[in-house]
């Protein structure tokens, strides 16, 4: 892909993960030999590269050579989240535009990637894995059985739930067949994690699928399915020395041994992990298959990581990774105790996760990837 890179950094996200992650795309990039710039809202780009993460909430957010036919500047889009969660306004209008010619959608997630032909025919989309910055990986001269064994905790977790209030809120926006459809799909999923969203949907209401109410309908059940696995994990630990990362909706179930450390911004998980023997790594609620950084965080800490099982984390981390079953928290206990009473055997993991982060899962090893050559037709994740 010729010419300049014009990659956004500057975002309003949760955490701040959107501008940390551009920020260490943006050094990849430059370490690599690329020309990388700030987009300038006076001067915008008319040819080279627009490399943006999730996307603008209007398309006049855009460089307008962006939306033109035959442009000279192609769109390069890193969205991290779920294919229902895509901005629908922006990426219609796009197509309206040009066609989404010159747009090349990169996603970490291979779930239901299938739905994106069918609601923009053409869409030229491809899964890019998730990465992390080589200031994430720790010291591997300190993975000793010794200096392992001083880390503060026994086992740290990080993530967000959502309150009951907040849920309660969501939940009454929805008509009552939305209310009832979310409900049964929640308990379906619980109760199977490798079932996902569309998967559920389909089987308690098989008809056409709607993009914006199956979105509304989407987002309250992973609120739902996310608050009951990630409580039941930590409500499992008690007993054991555990510390969780997040927001103040945890405060209720950090009682006995289980401690509230606080929230932590993005650029800080990886250290909140180095700081435990096991870091228990839950994979994103609104995905079945795939994983994200926060799996690769706790890798390169140099923790011994424990993850949900998926087929993708199975796939990709076979040897430096524990799993346990989501719909049974008590396997995550016991994943836990059996690592924390094995130290070798929790160090070996934690070391081969540490080498495998540093052999495969840096920004700088995906940079090729993502810039690439001008696909040809659109490609199934």
């Amino acid at each position: 892909m010729p010419g300049p890179i014009h990659l956004q950094t500057r975002y309003h996200s949760a955490y701040s993960l959107l501008g940390a992650m551009a920020e260490q795309l943006a050094e990849a990039l430059r370490a690599a030999g690329h020309d990388v710039r700030e987009p300038d809202p006076a001067d915008p780009p008319t040819s080279g590269a627009f490399v943006f993460f999730n996307a603008p909430p209007t398309i006049d957010a855009f460089p307008a050579a962006l939306l033109e036919r035959n442009s000279a500047l192609r769109g390069v889009q890193i969205f991290v989240d779920h294919p229902f969660a895509l901005p629908a306004p922006v990426l219609d209008a796009w197509q309206e535009r040009n066609g989404l010619e010159n747009l090349r959608l990169c996603l970490p997630c291979a779930d239901d990637a299938h739905l994106l032909s069918g609601r923009w025919p053409g869409l030229r989309h491809e899964r890019i894995a998730h990465a992390v910055p080589r200031s994430a990986l720790c010291d591997p001269t300190g993975l000793t059985e010794q200096r392992w064994g001083a880390r503060r905790h026994d086992i740290v977790l990080a993530g967000s739930i959502n309150s009951e209030a907040e849920i309660n809120t969501e939940l009454t926006k929805l008509d009552g067949t939305s209310r009832q459809v979310v409900r049964d799909v929640a308990a379906i999923v619980l109760g199977d994690p490798s079932m996902g969203y569309a998967q559920a949907a389909d089987l308690i209401d098989p008809s056409p699928r709607i993009w914006g109410i199956e979105r509304q309908r989407w987002r309250v059940t992973n609120m739902i399915v996310n608050r009951a696995r990630r409580t039941g994990v930590v409500n499992a630990l008690q007993g054991l020395d555990a510390s969780v990362y997040g927001p103040d909706a945890w405060r209720p179930f950090c009682t006995g041994t289980i401690r509230h450390a606080g929230n932590a911004a993005y650029a800080d998980i990886h250290e909140a992990f180095a700081s435990a023997r096991v870091g228990i790594a839950w994979g994103p609620t609104q995905f079945a298959h795939s994983y994200s950084e926060r799996l690769m965080l706790a890798m390169a800490a140099g923790c011994a990581p424990i993850s949900d099982d998926r087929h993708l984390v199975r796939r990709d981390f076979a040897d430096s990774c524990a799993i346990y079953n989501a719909a049974n928290p008590a396997t995550a206990r016991a994943a836990c105790e059996h690592l924390l009473a094995n130290p070798a055997q929790a160090l070996g993991l934690a070391a081969r996760a540490r080498a495998q982060a540093e052999r495969e899962c840096l920004w700088e090893q995906r940079v090729e990837q993502l810039l690439g050559s001008e696909p040809a037709a659109a490609t199934p994740a």
